[in-house]
């Protein structure tokens, strides 16, 4: 039988996810948890729903953290676009294309210079270039493209994306080899990899910590866009 408390608490979860016009598929790729949690919140079915179950649907279901912990307690949860100064939750069918331009940091300009100093040193002597120094130069090259690439990416995922908002099937279609490629040993990119990913509500390895910087960063530059 169950309980008044878990009824309760799978209708605010049941009423949220419609509310946002999202399928159990579509909360889990923002972040949420598994379909099967999801069904056992909504339905108040199996043990009590997890710290990590709680914080996911904060995530997946776009509010503002600790809510769902809350409700499960007798609260209400706060919706992230009911707070101030946060981003509310973009239309599905409003892509935001764009930017015309991105601000790119010197460094990853100067990451350019050595590969494409290389690659034309081999100019005239095609014929005493290794196949490892040719796969090491392009290797690097394509390394620093990728990371420019990433600076519109992010820029277009903060647009377009964030926690409860699927990513526009052009978006995904466009970039998402982009968001597949390997998360490198550089912390910093590593970093921007993640991020990205997490903002395409792509499942990432990380922690309460990273996740909660994420969304802090995420609701800034929505904030600001504002």
């Amino acid at each position: 039988m169950v309980s008044e408390s878990r009824a309760r608490f799978g209708r605010f979860v049941t009423e949220r996810r419609r509310a946002l016009n999202l399928t159990q598929d579509e909360v889990r790729a923002a972040g949420g948890p598994s379909d099967a949690a999801q069904t056992r919140a909504e339905n108040g079915t199996g043990p009590e729903p997890s710290q990590r179950t709680l914080r996911r649907l904060d995530i997946g279901l776009n509010w503002a953290e600790g809510s769902a912990a809350r409700t499960l307690l007798g609260g209400v949860p706060t919706p992230l676009e009911a707070e101030p100064d946060r981003a509310s939750v973009r239309p599905r069918d409003a892509t935001e294309f764009g930017p015309d331009s991105v601000a790119v940091p010197v460094e990853m300009i100067a990451d350019l210079l050595t590969p494409h100093a290389t690659l034309n040193s081999f100019r005239g002597r095609w014929a005493d270039v290794t196949e490892e120094e040719f796969d090491r130069a392009t290797d690097a090259l394509n390394a620093a493209i990728s990371r420019i690439i990433g600076v519109y990416v992010t820029d277009l995922l903060e647009r377009n994306g964030g926690p409860g908002v699927p990513v526009p099937a052009l978006i995904e279609f466009a970039f998402g080899h982009h968001l597949d490629e390997p998360v490198g040993d550089d912390p910093a990119d590593a970093e921007e990899r993640l991020y990205r990913r997490w903002l395409a509500g792509r499942p990432i390895d990380a922690g309460a910590a990273l996740e909660s910087r994420f969304r802090r960063r995420w609701q800034a530059r929505r904030g600001a866009d504002a």
